[in-house]
């Protein structure tokens, strides 16, 4: 079955986050300017802003439990009464009925299937054999926001067909190990399968919808690619329409900022600073933002696009202009400054782990990491010091995948007291947890390269304003450096790298060499008795 497009009318991916799905008359404004600039419209949605959170509330509550369908009910009350809010705020006429009908169609299947399944586990730390239905619950979020949305739009007279119930292709999972490859591969086969078995009601120019939540993976999509499987779900169906033979345009990321600036505004000072907008950035720049904590794209999402030579889009939804923002390029990008972003993390735990025979014996961060690696926790810096090494780990920044993070953390730390190195066991000194204490600065661009003195005047800069460096890294390719520092100075940081290295704040440089002055003569003056 064909299901290529007209050539007159171009296909455009266009991802909507959570916060604004809320906003169903804003996406219906983005819609009208994408139709009057003769696009085939594709929406990949997530859920409803806050309802992925209160389904795995509601999981929680069931953890452990023979439950009831009255103890479903109950669990779930709080996920039925976000949507119904959504319904009383936009539908009207027979679509409120409809919309409800909607809900209550998607809740009865969940029903049932939670009823068979019989027990399940908490949802971010699941216990085996729960995966598919916690993958089922969490995936109920995209399910009805795509659901809703395809009401939504019809009501207002738009022609909109929902893609529903997107599953893997079970061939490609079962034909070896699941890797990232495989994954993909078999999520973009399952996005053509669904776009091909909707197809009869799908001709024309309609606005087709894809919830951000593909099922079939062995352990659910959280477990493989994280809370941002919907960015990547946007990645993957761009491709899977090309590989059906559809052009697609461009592959838009539809948020509440412009795109990619020096730095987060909301970290700047709005009466000193003056983020710069960058018009195009790398996508191997914009990897690394993603890897330091910048949250606007899913990391994974990003690597995928670049593997695949795929551009992307950062556009403002609230300025409905397809053209203005950042583009996301698989070419180089040169700027006149230093370097192009300051990305920082407030959500960064540490483990510094104290043994002896670190000092004169190797092998030990091969075991070390090989344990990190075991728990899936992903690690930023390491640093070495003779008989100690602090591993920093970045968090996510949602409070219940931060929970689930800690809980592997934790089991890291059990297996860690006692360490075999070739065949030798070695128990451990000490291993020391910081949580809520750290947070990460990085500066990030090609611009560093070859750059002679650049590490050394952020550190000084810190230094003379009081910001204590646990730990720096700078590797070879030269196009980022991070600090970890204490949480509080954060904002600080960032604010005063943002001062001197990109407004070249004249009274921030002045205040910085006098500090650095009044810094050097304490520092120096060690050497003869503080005289």
């Amino acid at each position: 079955m064909n299901t290529t497009k007209p050539s007159s009318h171009q296909t455009t991916v266009n991802k909507i986050g959570g916060a604004n799905m809320a906003q169903l008359d804003v996406v219906k404004k983005l819609v009208d300017t994408l139709e009057a600039r003769q696009e085939n419209i594709v929406l990949v949605v997530s859920a409803f802003e806050g309802v992925t959170n209160t389904l795995i509330a509601a999981m929680d509550e069931l953890n452990g439990k023979d439950y009831t369908e009255e103890d479903i009910d109950r669990a779930f009350g709080k996920v039925w009464e976000k949507h119904e809010a959504m319904i009383v705020k936009f539908f009207k006429d027979k679509h409120v009925e409809l919309a409800k009908d909607k809900y209550t169609a998607g809740f009865t299947i969940l029903k049932q299937a939670l009823m068979t399944h019989g027990r399940v586990s908490k949802s971010l730390m699941p216990a085996e054999g729960s995966f598919q239905i916690r993958d089922q619950v969490i995936g109920f979020g995209e399910r009805m926001a795509g659901a809703l949305l395809n009401e939504y739009l019809e009501q207002e007279g738009k022609n909109a067909h929902f893609i529903d119930n997107v599953v893997c292709d079970q061939d490609t999972l079962e034909s070896g190990p699941v890797t990232d490859r495989s994954l993909h591969e078999a999520k973009k086969k399952g996005i053509s399968q669904a776009i091909r078995a909707g197809a009869d009601e799908a001709r024309g120019n309609v606005i087709r919808i894809l919830g951000g939540h593909v099922g079939g993976t062995p352990k659910g999509l959280i477990a493989h690619q994280s809370r941002g499987y919907s960015d990547i779900m946007a990645v993957d169906t761009a491709l899977a329409l090309t590989d059906m033979g559809e052009s697609v345009k461009e592959t838009r990321f539809w948020k509440d900022v412009d795109g990619v600036y020096t730095a987060n505004p909301k970290d700047l000072d709005s009466k000193k600073n003056k983020p710069v907008l960058h018009r195009d950035v790398s996508s191997a720049e914009a990897l690394e933002n993603a890897s330091a904590g910048s949250g606007l794209i899913n990391v994974n999402a990003l690597s995928l696009a670049g593997k695949h030579g795929l551009d992307l889009h950062i556009r403002n939804i609230k300025k409905f202009d397809p053209d203005f923002g950042t583009n996301i390029t698989t070419g180089s990008v040169d700027t006149k400054y230093l370097f192009k972003t300051i990305v920082s993390n407030p959500h960064v735990d540490a483990l510094t782990i104290t043994l002896p025979e670190m000092a004169d014996k190797d092998g030990f961060a091969a075991a070390i990491i090989g344990k990190f690696s075991d728990f899936e926790v992903n690690l930023d810096q390491i640093c070495t010091e003779g008989t100690s090494m602090t591993f920093s780990i970045p968090l996510p920044s949602d409070k219940a995948d931060q929970e689930a993070c800690r809980e592997r953390i934790r089991k890291v730390k059990e297996n860690l007291k006692v360490i075999e190195v070739k065949g030798e066991r070695f128990t451990v000194q000490d291993i020391e947890w910081d949580k809520e204490k750290f947070a990460s600065v990085s500066v990030i661009g090609k611009e560093l390269r070859d750059r002679c003195g650049i590490l050394g005047s952020i550190s000084t800069t810190f230094g003379a304003f009081g910001i204590n460096v646990y730990t720096v890294s700078h590797g070879k390719k030269q196009t980022r450096i991070t600090y970890l520092i204490d949480q509080k100075d954060r904002k600080k940081a960032v604010q005063l790298l943002h001062s001197v290295y990109v407004d070249n704040d004249s009274e921030v440089k002045e205040e910085r060499l006098r500090r650095q002055d009044e810094l050097e003569k304490g520092l120096t003056g060690t050497f003869n008795g503080g005289s």
